[in-house]
């Protein structure tokens, strides 16, 4: 069991009523988390809807964030993009503004890539990377699974630092832990395995719950690396694994701004096609397993 934990946000990204970007929103929501006790963001990840950024509303967010954000706070960029010239830029981009790493997912158009593929294009990536660089894998949204064997292999680079994953597949999970060196970092992406993740060893997680509900996280991890699995058991099950059901029910970014907004803590829960508002009734139900 890993007896220290990190729990970084993936910011979702605020817009107005009119679906334009809400900076003042993006600093007051940087400003919530870092107050909550996260121990860093991630901004222009897929719970922030970076697909539907213009280049110019990408580099704000990326500005806005890591410059809102204090110096203890980490910031690890998205920069996820088809080509690895695009991920360069974002890569160059974030590191002008003072971010740690970034996040970076196999190429997600053209179906699934073989392992030599998915290897040659991030071995093309962390060519001459300014900053060290998560390997991120989230099959349901890029169309193909990080193979453990790629993992494996690229985490032998020294510009690798570690992996996020949110495939919900814990023998995944385990496998990687158990084929990278003991400095690989693994973060669990899935809100629902966050326990089981440390438990096995894992670092933490890049929790889309931690926007609401840092100090049950928190409580969780502690517990578990205290050796007190029963409770860690008790808030997975009653607290985090209810809600995170609810996000893989209705969208992790709609329901987290559902319930930010909900909350005051910022102004609207607009989202961007093909991505939905909730609707009333879900709004209630997810606000009821919140509360």
């Amino acid at each position: 069991m890993a007896d220290s934990f990190d729990v970084l946000t993936p910011l979702v990204t605020p817009f107005d009523a009119d679906g334009n970007l809400d900076v003042a929103g993006i600093e007051s929501l940087v400003q919530h988390v870092v107050a909550a006790g996260v121990d860093g963001i991630v901004p222009c990840g897929t719970t922030g809807e970076f697909e539907t950024l213009s280049p110019q509303e990408y580099r704000t967010v990326v500005r806005t964030a890591a410059t809102t954000a204090p110096d203890d706070c980490r910031v690890i960029v998205g920069t996820a993009a088809t080509d690895v010239a695009t991920v360069h830029k974002r890569m160059a981009f974030a590191a002008e503004q003072g971010a740690d790493s970034t996040l970076v997912v196999p190429s997600y158009y053209g179906g699934q890539a073989s392992g030599a593929g998915n290897e040659a294009f991030f071995d093309a990536v962390l060519a001459d990377a300014p900053l060290p660089v998560y390997l991120y894998n989230i099959p349901g949204a890029v169309g193909q699974e990080l193979s453990i064997e790629t993992v494996a292999a690229l985490a032998q680079s020294d510009a690798v630092a570690g992996l996020k994953d949110s495939s919900g597949d814990l023998p995944y999970v385990t496998a990687v832990m158990n084929q990278t060196p003991a400095d690989f970092t693994v973060y669990q992406g899935h809100d629902g395995l966050f326990v089981p993740s440390i438990v096995l060893g894992g670092d933490g997680g890049i929790s889309a719950l931690s926007h609401l509900l840092f100090d049950e996280l928190e409580q969780a991890g502690t517990a578990v690396a205290s050796g007190n699995v029963a409770q860690a058991r008790t808030v997975q099950r009653d607290v985090l694994s209810p809600l995170s059901d609810a996000c893989a029910e209705f969208g992790f970014a709609p329901t987290v701004k559902a319930l930010l907004a909900d909350r005051g803590v910022i102004d609207h829960a607009t989202v961007r096609p093909p991505r939905t508002s909730l609707s009333s009734d879900a709004v209630a139900s997810v606000t009821e397993r919140l509360e």
